[in-house]
């Protein structure tokens, strides 16, 4: 697991915590003010999603093609049960489209199982094709949990994020991500442990969030 490894940053986050609790008790008078926050957008522009890794098959012979070209997995490999050396299968990767106007062989997010390759936690990889090549243009230690709607042809990215700040104590972030000069960046936190941030931290949160998420390295 991610391990927080600056200490004054730890020390702010043990600060906020101390004020979840607070945050969590007024869920019902912070969701009335998230309506006016310029960020956030009606329910039904939101598209939730959860990934199983359940699938036996892609949903198109594009998929396996993207795998075969990132070299990221063994094309020979039939052992499902193999992470270290995992198959190009959907139980390991999962694709979607980010881009209104481009195809998934030109610009995709691609979800990549826990303990696959080796690695402990999710990763999300977001790659686009420049004159023939695809480029990774962010890469996060995260899960995708929805995209919304955006003024830009790239959807707005909510990403939850595991942070293992004591052992056995994980918090989970759920930050918002949007498009800007050719890739995505943080916006702002919107949730801890489901709790939503009152208007008041809003600022703050976003500094001290943005903070872990980078000395953490869950951004690369």
């Amino acid at each position: 697991m991610v391990q927080s490894k600056n200490y004054n940053t730890f020390i702010k986050l043990f600060i906020f915590i101390s004020t979840i609790y607070f945050l969590s008790s007024c869920k019902s008078e912070s969701a009335d003010a998230d309506v006016n926050s310029q960020t956030n957008t009606k329910k039904n522009e939101q598209t939730d999603i959860e990934t199983l890794f359940d699938q036996t098959t892609f949903s198109s012979e594009v998929e396996p093609k993207l795998l075969k070209e990132l070299e990221i997995c063994n094309v020979s490999q039939r052992d499902l049960d193999n992470h270290f050396d995992p198959a190009c299968n959907p139980k390991f990767f999962r694709f979607f489209q980010f881009i209104e106007n481009k195809t998934l062989e030109d610009a995709f997010l691609l979800q990549i199982k826990a303990r696959v390759n080796d690695f402990p936690l999710r990763r999300l990889l977001i790659f686009e094709r420049d004159k023939g090549v695809l480029v990774k243009v962010n890469g996060f230690v995260a899960n995708l949990i929805g995209t919304r709607i955006s003024k830009t042809k790239h959807h707005d990215l909510i990403l939850r994020f595991n942070d293992n700040v004591s052992p056995g104590d994980i918090i989970f972030y759920n930050c918002l991500y949007q498009w800007e000069d050719k890739h995505y960046v943080f916006k702002k936190i919107e949730q801890i442990n489901d709790a939503n941030i009152k208007p008041e931290f809003q600022d703050s949160m976003n500094t001290v969030i943005s903070n872990i998420i980078k000395n953490n390295r869950m951004e690369f």
